[in-house]
């Protein structure tokens, strides 16, 4: 229990309230979210045409995140996937359902205006789904799956992108 007086405590919380964010402002890190964030300004990019459903939902994230540009100054970026699934368990029971992951994984390129390569890295994600022996039932669960997991590897990809354009800003 406070025995301090309403006035005090707050006076001390407040204090370490301002010191906290005097801290904060004295770090050279960029935040990706909120009004000044990184991630709040539209990047003009360039996007190579999507090959599948997944580098077509990913192509469709980041434009729609970062922004899309036609200027052949801006840089390029080219997305590769694979896909694989994987089952996990298999249970004894007279009906037995099937735990499964499906993973997609890309290859990240971000090239300059002068074809230089920015960045060449991987980046995976996964989603887990289940399968019993209805075939229709497990494809559509596999695919919705893929797709899930385009959609957060197009969030890791976003991070990678602005993390990489920043390096080259600075």
């Amino acid at each position: 229990m406070w025995s301090l007086r309403p006035a005090l405590r707050n006076a001390l919380i407040a204090l370490s309230l301002l010191g906290a964010t005097a801290l904060a402002g004295c770090s050279g890190l960029t935040p990706v979210y909120g009004e000044r964030g990184l991630g709040a300004e539209r990047v003009a990019l360039r996007y190579d045409a999507p090959r599948n459903r997944l580098e077509q939902i990913i192509y469709q994230d980041l434009a729609l995140r970062l922004g899309k540009s036609s200027d052949p100054s801006s840089p390029r970026v080219v997305i590769t996937t694979t896909n694989a699934a994987r089952d996990l368990t298999k249970s004894s029971v007279a009906r037995p359902s099937e735990q499964n992951e499906a993973v997609v994984t890309a290859t990240i390129r971000l090239i300059g205006p002068d074809d230089a390569v920015l960045l060449n890295t991987t980046r995976s994600a996964a989603a887990l789904y289940s399968t019993d022996r209805q075939a229709l039932a497990a494809s559509e669960a596999e695919n919705e799956a893929y797709e899930r997991a385009a959609r957060s590897l197009a969030e890791t990809i976003r991070l990678t992108l602005l993390g990489a354009l920043s390096q080259t800003v600075n």
